[in-house]
């Protein structure tokens, strides 16, 4: 059974592990919990996963991005094997470009939140696996594409006949938050909402989160809850936090990310979430490097990455 849940920042007192069966996953969030604000990895995170790989417990990305906006960290970090993309809605192999599990949202509904969103005066993103679509392109829709290195499309709606992973809605001014908050009421119950940020709504398919991809993730893994460790610092993280055994955060996350962590490390700006993988390690001192994890097979009907 997991430890209570703290607010206080930093290692929380009176929590052990070591009644536990061992930490065999770590599930981290990329934007603002890996990532600085200015999308930097910085070296002391990166050297905190390699040692928590090489300690024998698997570390797995899980992110609001898709394969290729997530790639190039998957790289710095040294990782193989799964990672999940689209909040859930594709976990697949990036070296193999291919995938495990992959949802997409109808076509209908899809277009649907898109005349909705644009006719509120948003600028709404429609991410395949490895391009995004636009109805107009404009200077944040140009910047948003940008910071992931993700191609950027101009398709009228009616040609867009493949069903998206995810849906972007993007709020430039703090006027426009309520516009958000319309799009979020007009599809609630119909479709699976979260926010990584104030200013974005991503919107999948009804049921696809990461908690739900973690947890099926785990489970073909082999791992229990208890046995998993999950870190997060936004709204779309709040479900995988509840769900790990161990949960970590940033000192830039929101309340409800703080109120459901183990352990608050410093902001991401300065790499905090490694003082959490560091307290994991710690904890563990003297265990020895696990045997490799079930191997999982891929889907080869799932596309694979483009270069562009």
């Amino acid at each position: 059974m997991a430890a209570p849940r703290n607010p206080s920042c930093h290692m929380l007192s009176g929590i052990s592990m070591g009644t536990k069966p061992g930490i065999r996953l770590i599930v981290s969030d990329v934007d603002r919990t890996l990532l600085t604000n200015a999308y930097v990895l910085p070296k002391r995170v990166v050297d905190a996963v390699r040692a928590t790989e090489a300690a024998g417990i698997r570390v797995v990305l899980a992110t609001a991005r898709s394969p290729i906006g997530v790639s190039r960290y998957v790289t710095q970090l040294g990782l193989t094997g799964p990672t999940i993309c689209f909040n859930g809605a594709w976990t697949g192999d990036l070296a193999k470009g291919c995938g495990f599990d992959s949802h997409t949202l109808g076509n209908q509904a899809a277009t649907d939140v898109m005349e909705f969103a644009q006719a509120a005066g948003l600028s709404p993103m429609w991410y395949e696996f490895d391009r995004v679509h636009v109805i107009k392109r404009n200077d944040l829709t140009e910047r948003e594409a940008a910071k992931t290195g993700e191609p950027l499309f101009v398709t009228p709606l009616a040609d867009l006949v493949a069903g998206p992973h995810k849906i972007m809605c993007i709020a430039d001014r703090p006027e426009h938050l309520t516009k958000i908050e319309a799009v979020r009421e007009a599809f609630c119950g119909r479709l699976a909402m979260s926010s990584s940020h104030p200013r974005l709504l991503e919107i999948c398919a009804r049921g696809v989160s990461k908690g739900t991809a973690v947890a099926n993730l785990a489970g073909s893994l082999g791992f229990k809850p208890d046995q998993c460790a999950a870190a997060g610092d936004a709204e779309n993280d709040l479900e995988m936090l509840a769900w790990a055994g161990v949960a970590l955060t940033v000192g830039n996350a929101i309340p409800e990310a703080k109120r459901l962590a183990h352990y608050v490390g410093s902001s991401c700006d300065q790499g905090g979430i490694a003082e959490g993988f560091n307290w994991i390690l710690q904890e563990q001192v003297g265990r020895t490097a696990f045997p490799d994890t079930r191997p999982l097979s891929c889907d080869q009907s799932t596309p694979r990455l483009q270069e562009y």
